[in-house]
């Protein structure tokens, strides 16, 4: 065995045991904390405004109002200490008959948003899980 190999085999041996026994960060810590949902919140923006097949959805958004409800909502579903302040998703979507294409299309924005924001995949896939769970809540309102 080269010496290499048995370093890192003797790490991770040390590490089976102190490293199971540590917290794991809260998704909001991952996220980079209020800094880091600001950044994402400003890049989602960006590309939903940019993006032709989406943006007239967004086109009489009061921006400074949709930023600081998507910045409480995405603190609040990532175990944050904040309080989310906007109308329930089926509320928040009422009368805008968002279809199936058209919500795919804000993930896929949303995707770019957190590349934009160099969140790593996992985190990514940790915070995409949570926001899943509303779909139901915003196709069709």
């Amino acid at each position: 065995m080269s010496i290499r190999i048995g370093l890192l085999l003797a790490a991770a041996g040390g590490c089976l045991g102190a490293c199971a026994t540590l917290p794991q960060a809260s998704l909001h810590q991952q996220l980079g904390g209020a800094d880091g949902i600001a950044r994402l919140v400003a890049a989602t923006i960006v590309e939903v405004h940019g993006d032709p097949r989406i943006s007239e959805l967004f086109a009489e958004t009061d921006d400074a109002y949709f930023r600081a409800r998507l910045e409480e909502f995405i603190c609040q579903i990532a175990d944050g200490d904040c309080d989310y302040a906007g109308l329930p998703m089926p509320d928040a979507h009422s009368g805008m008959d968002i279809s199936e294409r058209e919500f795919n299309y804000f993930v896929e924005d949303f995707e770019r948003a957190m590349n934009t924001s160099r969140l790593p995949l996992a985190v990514q896939n940790r915070l995409l899980a949570r926001l899943a769970r509303l779909r139901d809540e915003i196709i069709r309102q």
